[in-house]
């Protein structure tokens, strides 16, 4: 018909199945090079599900600037995850009252004054980090990805609810580490029920939905465990952590804010900021691995700053402009959500001459402008220098690098984000000399990618770290 000629160009697909078959595992990969034969903005189906891909800047504009009012939307049905794990959709992400929630989180959890009270914290974080890498370092090589959740899950959990998660002799904090990590790999797997819905209408995924009401019910009495001892404990008004912040709003919401929205939030919090930032850090090690002269002058540049008389402290960061290029070309080339969560068109509209159905779900490939050669000299080539002395950043206005997204749907924490990554990295370069287990060539290093809740490497980061500042600096508590 007459609106089927004007919908975007893309591939027809199966019965049923529509395009699923060609995604594959990295289906932002797959979707890249389906573009190149469709354009910027394609249709196809996933599964029966109707989508619509965006992988050129003028498209990503289109949806996420000048049409943001209309695609801010989520699709009606979110997948079995988000309707269970999720609290029925009651987080940040789904919930149909997310502008109040992410209003709340901007304003009373996530705002620069709220994450600098926790400037403290991040840096005994880094020093007890610092501290377990010194120690294993001569026994065997440093699995980088491991470490670095180490920190990044502390840095939030204690942000949450004043808890460590990864603690020795704590076995509260342990059963919370084993129920994130059973969140997150089911949060970030993929049910072909949700793009073929009829299958799950015929008992199909069947044993997985009820692994998922498991894990909810257990997620649920943690939380709620949680929430009402932190009724009872004595406030600290110079530092409340989120729960504490979150039921004070409660009171004062009149209902607007609820027990599930909260319990939402927290799950928002946790999977986005751990996630993330570590395997951000840890392509950008791999990154630094293969270019040995980035390495070197990013160690350089720390060194002029910091000296080597002490750590590095968030307060250096501003000064560190070498290391925001570098952290700014690794999010460009690795950005940890390649492919957007999908948005949905409020209404039927047209964009860039194309007809677009209301309720079609609408991602964004971030990884695929990231490689566009009209965008980038070089695209495939990792180059810090590209943003030295740019005015390019990081925070959604410049539409060829979002890896945290733009518009009304950016990622809120995107600033906390940013400061555990640079913190992290800079702490890394600063304190070791890294290097490869030998025989390994840093130019043949495995950068194949894994495509789960955020980019993973599929071969896990592992290192030697050698020591090249006094050995004090790498004591924490005198041990």
């Amino acid at each position: 018909n007459g609106r089927r000629a004007k919908l975007p160009p893309g591939p027809r697909g199966l019965p049923i199945l529509g395009s699923l078959p060609v995604l594959g595992s990295n289906p932002h990969q797959s979707l890249y090079t389906l573009s190149k034969r469709y354009g910027g903005l394609m249709y196809l189906k996933i599964g029966t599900t109707p989508a619509v891909i965006a992988s050129s800047l003028e498209a990503a504009t289109a949806i996420l600037k000048t049409f943001d009012n209309n695609f801010c939307n989520r699709a009606p049905y979110g997948g079995a995850a988000a309707d269970i794990l999720l609290y029925d959709k009651s987080d940040i992400t789904m919930s149909s009252n997310w502008p109040m929630l992410r209003k709340l989180c901007v304003v009373h959890l996530l705002s620069p004054k709220c994450v600098d009270e926790w400037l403290d914290s991040r840096d005994e974080e880094m020093a007890v980090l610092l501290a377990s890498i010194f120690k294993q370092r001569a026994g065997s090589a440093v699995n980088v990805g491991d470490f670095v959740t180490i920190f990044t899950s502390n840095v939030i959990s204690q942000m949450m609810m004043k808890m460590r998660i990864f603690e020795d002799n704590n076995e509260e904090a342990a059963h919370f580490r084993d129920l994130m990590d059973e969140f997150l790999s089911i949060i970030g797997g993929f049910r072909i029920e949700d793009y073929v819905p009829f299958l799950g209408k015929i008992g199909f995924g069947a044993s997985q939905l009820r692994e998922m009401k498991n894990l909810h019910k257990r997620i649920d009495e943690f939380l709620g465990r949680n929430i009402r001892e932190h009724s009872l404990m004595p406030t600290n008004e110079k530092k409340k952590d989120f729960v504490e912040i979150l039921e004070a709003l409660k009171s004062d919401s009149h209902g607007e804010l609820s027990d599930a929205n909260i319990k939402g939030i927290l799950l928002n919090m946790f999977s986005a900021g751990t996630d993330t930032a570590t395997r951000t850090v840890e392509w950008a090690m791999s990154e630094l691995i293969r270019h040995p002269h980035i390495m070197k002058r990013l160690r350089e540049e720390i060194d002029s700053e910091v000296g080597v008389e002490r750590r590095v402290k968030e307060c250096d960061l501003p000064r560190l402009k070498y290391l925001t290029a570098v952290v700014t070309e690794t999010l460009r080339l690795h950005p940890p959500t390649p492919l957007m969560l999908p948005h949905a068109s409020g209404q039927a509209t047209t964009v860039l001459g194309h007809f677009i159905p209301q309720n079609t779900r609408v991602m964004v490939n971030v990884w695929a402008i990231a490689r566009d050669p009209n965008l980038w000299e070089r695209p495939l080539e990792f180059d810090p220098d590209r943003f030295v002395g740019s005015p390019v950043n990081l925070h959604g206005t410049d539409f060829r690098v979002i890896p945290f997204g733009a518009g009304r749907r950016m990622c809120p924490g995107h600033n906390l984000g940013l400061r555990m990554v640079s913190f992290a990295l800079a702490s890394f370069i600063h304190a070791f000399e890294w290097t490869l287990p030998a025989p390994q060539n840093p130019q043949d290093l495995d950068m194949s990618e894994k495509y789960e809740i955020s980019i993973h490497r599929k071969v896990p980061l592992d290192l030697f770290a050698t020591p090249r500042l006094p050995a004090h600096l790498y004591l924490y508590n005198n041990k």
